[in-house]
């Protein structure tokens, strides 16, 4: 499943991307992302808690982050629980007096999870580009 999701900020688009790209500022604006370890090269492992109604549900995952500053594109690839396989792909614009995000989330899974993932997706997102507004 494929989706894309749009978001209007008033940072500068090169902010933004330091941001989505630098492992150590994304963990602290993203809302339910706890910890990111650097594993070498581009390789990340990630720490996550989100909650499912009260109870909170704890899981990791590997991650591996690319990003391209000349086109100002930042890509990450993660496995969550050897399933679910998914894909960010962040590409950034620069307008007059606003930035805008282009965010494509793709993700395959044999589980039926595809609505909870894009409501999940969506919600969290929005959260993470609020903050990264309010830095």
């Amino acid at each position: 499943m494929k989706f894309i999701l749009t978001f209007k900020l008033t940072k500068p688009a090169e902010q933004i991307f330091d941001c989505l790209s630098d492992m150590k500022k994304f963990v602290l604006a993203h809302p339910i992302i706890t910890k990111i370890n650097a594993l070498g090269s581009s390789n990340y492992f990630v720490y996550e808690t989100i909650r499912l109604g009260f109870i909170p549900f704890s899981f990791t995952y590997p991650a591996t982050v690319e990003s391209n500053i000349e086109n100002k594109i930042i890509t990450i690839n993660a496995t969550i629980m050897k399933l679910t396989k998914v894909e960010l792909a962040f590409k950034i614009s620069q307008h007059t007096d606003y930035s805008l995000v282009e965010e494509a989330i793709t993700f395959r899974s044999p589980l039926p999870i595809k609505s909870v993932m894009r409501k999940v997706f969506t919600e969290q997102h929005q959260k993470l580009f609020n903050n990264i507004e309010n830095l």
